[in-house]
């Protein structure tokens, strides 16, 4: 099993998560949810400094594990 970080638009789920423009996949889930709290305590990092206008929600993002076939 892998698992992926999806994030919720308008339209509904989506994994977007990239790395060297790849979408990217997690082989647990603990590795998943390490890289979601990093980047989400970045995004607050860059709020507090004033980098960006509204901070990002952590409900906007859940992780999922995807079926080998799916990947």
């Amino acid at each position: 099993m892998k698992y992926e970080i999806q994030t919720q638009f308008l339209y509904g789920w989506e994994n977007v998560w990239e790395c060297d423009g790849q979408i990217e996949y997690f082989d647990t889930y603990e590795y998943a949810k390490l890289a979601l709290d990093e980047f989400l305590d970045d995004m607050a990092q860059a709020y507090f400094n004033g980098e960006i206008e509204d901070p990002y929600d952590a409900s906007d993002y859940r992780i999922v594990e995807v079926q080998h076939e799916t990947i």
